[in-house]
């Protein structure tokens, strides 16, 4: 392991005691200074260790020079280590806030804050209560009330604190990733991917949910999942791998879209369902997150599109593509009448795409069965007919703006 590689696997084991003390603030004051201290140092060792890299000057202009040169979030975190360093503590706020969700749109939420934790706690069930009087009975068997602790630097208030270092972490794995491959190999394998790192995975913003529609306190998780080593792909998804393989891959959203249709018709085609899968990709077209989720209702919907707008962003991802079976429900006679309460009129398999500069492409399947209890089989839906009646998929707005804001941010 180089010398770099190991002092960015320390920087991850910060980043996590960073979560781990997030409602401790002394320890989490040490912690956060320590990671902005540290991170600066991979690329002083890096700057040490030049006479090892081969054309060192014109890699790390390309590679942090001019990448890092507008981009807000690694200026400050430069800026911070050097109070850290000459000044003392980072200036620091923490608020407790509630946020009660209705749509995917994260700026149509209605946000109650508050510094004081025992005037939250103690009216944590009255808000709810005051909540449900105000609120549309339609609109109530989706809603969520999001709660959450959040830290931020007085330097940079518009970002949470451990996704602003979980950015700064994943801009410095993708130096140490690229040098490695400069290099001839490969990061170590035992330096985490940021995505292991993810603030809802770590819950380090202890946030907790309250679904309306179903009361109780919750919490989302994200869970990492190794691959079988034993299992088998079908010889037609095996016949689509080299098909890949030999290709070198995507290289436009179409192209994305389309290998991706093709490997999920093999899979419905097979198993006769399909379960929700999310790839990001790079500018370059090549995958760098997947996620797959189960969703149990509406309100859960609004919660992973928002987490995977956070993972896209400090991924920096420049597009994606979704895969997944959804209902057609009748709009009709809906005042009143909560969404999972229509009637369901059709069953589709779509594969929609969309990237940060507002191209869209999408493959959509109507899901047929010649009787009740049949095997279901797949009928192409033609392009132009593929989208929702107003022509929109709601749940990417969040994703494009997402990814909208890591290129300005790094522009």
């Amino acid at each position: 392991m180089h010398p770099w590689e190991r002092r960015l696997r320390d920087l991850s084991q910060l980043l996590k005691n960073c979560g781990d003390a997030y409602f401790s603030p002394d320890q989490f004051r040490q912690n956060t200074n320590q990671f902005l201290q540290t991170s600066r140092t991979v690329t002083f060792i890096i700057q040490k260790n030049k006479k090892e890299i081969p054309d060192y000057e014109g890699w790390y202009q390309s590679h942090v020079v001019a990448p890092w040169s507008a981009d807000a979030a690694m200026k400050w975190a430069k800026d911070a280590r050097n109070v850290v360093e000459k000044e003392g503590d980072l200036d620091m706020a923490s608020a407790l806030h509630v946020d009660l969700i209705t749509s995917h749109d994260a700026s149509q939420d209605v946000t109650i804050s508050t510094t004081k934790s025992e005037l939250l706690k103690s009216n944590i069930e009255k808000l709810v209560r005051h909540v449900l009087t105000v609120l549309p009975v339609a609109s109530r068997d989706a809603a969520v009330l999001k709660i959450r602790r959040r830290w931020v630097a007085n330097s940079f208030p518009s970002v949470e604190l451990v996704h602003a270092m979980t950015y700064v972490y994943s801009r410095l794995y993708e130096v140490c990733r690229d040098l490695a491959i400069h290099l001839g190999g490969e990061l170590d394998k035992s330096i985490p991917d940021p995505a292991s790192l993810d603030p809802i995975s770590n819950d380090v913003s202890r946030t907790r949910h309250i679904k309306l529609g179903q009361p109780g306190m919750g919490k989302m998780k994200f869970i990492t999942m190794n691959a079988d080593p034993n299992f088998k792909a079908l010889p037609e998804l095996q016949e689509i791998k080299d098909e890949l393989e030999d290709s070198g891959g995507p290289t436009n959203l179409r192209e994305a879209v389309e290998l991706t249709a093709k490997m999920a018709k093999a899979t419905f085609n097979q198993f006769g369902n399909h379960v929700p899968m999310l790839f990001l990709f790079d500018e370059k077209w090549k995958q760098i997150d997947f996620m797959s989720t189960a969703f149990a209702d509406q309100a859960d919907k609004f919660l992973f599109w928002r987490n995977a707008a956070d993972r896209a962003n400090y991924l920096r991802a420049f597009g994606f593509v979704w895969v997944g079976e959804f209902w057609i429900r009748n709009l009709k006679d809906r005042a009143g009448v909560s969404f999972r309460q229509l009637p369901i009129v059709g069953e589709r398999l779509h594969v929609i795409g969309g990237d940060a500069k507002d191209e869209q492409c999408a493959v959509t399947w109507n899901i047929r069965r010649t009787t009740q209890d049949a095997k279901p089989f797949l009928e192409e839906v033609k392009e132009g007919e593929a989208y929702s009646d107003d022509g929109k998929y709601f749940f990417m707005f969040p994703m494009v703006a997402a990814m909208k804001a890591a290129r300005k941010a790094g522009a």
